[in-house]
């Protein structure tokens, strides 16, 4: 089992030009205030934008790492489900930058962030 499986992350893929994965809120995601962990949210935010870059990349070269990600905590949740988005806003032959958010399912804004991804040689 990886991690996203782990964690509980539904890897939707490519909609619409933006990376989608949902998450059904569970008692696992829960900080000791009973909302989700920031944690949570930051690990949706970074696998969506990531793979809004990564998965554009011909299979030998779709490994990377997040160089520097700024994030925004705008709404606690408590249960229900989350869809995280990522976009692709710009690359250069090595690094792209990156955008996302999280609403849940009432369409309000959870997160948003930006981030710096760079290709790796494995």
């Amino acid at each position: 089992m990886d991690f996203n499986e782990h964690t509980g992350l539904n890897i939707l893929g490519f909609r619409a030009g933006r990376f989608v994965i949902e998450l059904e809120v569970g008692a696992q995601h829960h900080n000791r205030y009973g909302t989700v962990h920031a944690g949570v949210l930051f690990t949706m935010l970074d696998t969506a934008m990531s793979r809004a870059f990564f998965d554009t990349l011909p299979v030998e070269q779709n490994a990377g790492v997040t160089l520097e990600m700024k994030i925004n905590y705008l709404k606690t949740t408590v249960s229900g489900q989350l869809t995280a988005y990522g976009v692709l806003v710009n690359t250069t032959r090595r690094t792209a930058f990156v955008e996302g958010h999280i609403k849940n399912e009432s369409g309000d804004l959870v997160a948003k962030a930006t981030a710096t991804m760079m290709r790796v040689d494995l």
